[in-house]
């Protein structure tokens, strides 16, 4: 039996006449007639009674209609299910959070995304910033993660995408001396205590805030890392240190936050951000999230 039987049978049990079936299916009467007497051979019943003048179905023929209408409807579920995945519109996709540095991008693009494939289902998976995206990118963890650094060394085996370039500013609690200041220098950080996003010991954030204070011969307090982006910046909030992030609308808008910008220039006070993922990545998924970050790049650059 093949699934042509059933909606052969299908037509002709709705239409109850086989010449309208076989209108409604583009077949001949003859070709329909043999199809139906080949689908009753294989149940071993009869499925339709008929005579010059009707045709009726018996009680095995409205069990088989029923089933077949069900079968027919899953069918067709399937086919478009996987049309579907196979363009990108359904599926899971698994996305790397930077922490507080998604701030300034993520809940946009993942707005632009959700507009775009409503069915897709957007996972975000919290991963210590920078080395470990693309240590979980290549363990299969994520298919798209977020760096500072594009070196070639590091990327071996992956695209990347500059998403954001944007100036760092210092982030202070409101309460903090230096909030009374729209625009502060790098050095008036000397002593203050930092902190990051990421795991105690993790590199990323931290050891980026560190290299451009030690280039400048700046030596800061102590640095804590602190996991998570709401914990981080309730940390900031209440006072517990200071920490340099990229300028983001979202994370300025905080309350008990301020954002002061740094009177100093040089390009590794702009903030760049790249996503990545596999070279070799066949996923249409990804490939549409992709599509998203290079327009949104593209809007507010």
């Amino acid at each position: 039996m093949e699934l042509r039987h059933l909606r052969y049978f299908v037509a002709v049990a709705e239409e109850l006449n086989f010449r309208r079936a076989a209108e409604r299916l583009h077949v001949s009467a003859p070709t329909l007639s043999v199809q139906i007497r080949d689908l009753e051979s294989h149940v071993d019943t009869r499925l339709l009674e008929r005579d010059t003048t009707r045709v009726r179905l018996t009680v095995a023929g409205e069990v088989l209609l029923k089933e077949a209408k069900r079968l027919l409807e899953q069918m067709q579920q399937m086919v478009t299910a996987t049309r579907e995945a196979g363009r990108g519109r359904q599926g899971t996709l698994r996305i790397g959070n930077a922490g507080a540095v998604s701030y300034g991008f993520l809940p946009t693009c993942l707005n632009m995304f959700r507009e775009r494939f409503p069915d897709v289902d957007v996972t975000l998976e919290e991963i210590a910033f920078d080395e470990q995206h693309t240590t979980a990118l290549r363990d299969g963890r994520i298919q798209i993660g977020f760096i500072f650094d594009p070196e070639a060394t590091r990327l071996v085996g992956l695209n990347h995408l500059q998403v954001i370039d944007t100036p760092f500013k210092v982030l202070a609690s409101d309460a903090h001396p230096l909030a009374r200041q729209r625009q502060i220098s790098l050095r008036e950080l000397e002593g203050e205590p930092l902190l990051a996003v990421g795991q105690p010991g993790s590199t990323g954030h931290a050891e980026h805030m560190l290299a451009l204070l030690k280039d400048r011969k700046i030596r800061p307090g102590p640095v804590k890392a602190v996991m998570g982006q709401e914990a981080f910046l309730a940390m900031v909030a209440g006072g517990q240190g200071v920490s340099l992030v990229p300028m983001a609308r979202s994370i300025s808008s905080r309350e008990g936050l301020s954002t002061l910008a740094i009177r100093e220039n040089g390009p590794d006070l702009q903030f760049q951000l790249h996503a990545i993922w596999k070279a070799d990545e066949t996923s249409p998924l990804v490939k549409n999230f992709v599509e998203v970050l290079r327009d949104f790049r593209k809007h507010h650059a």
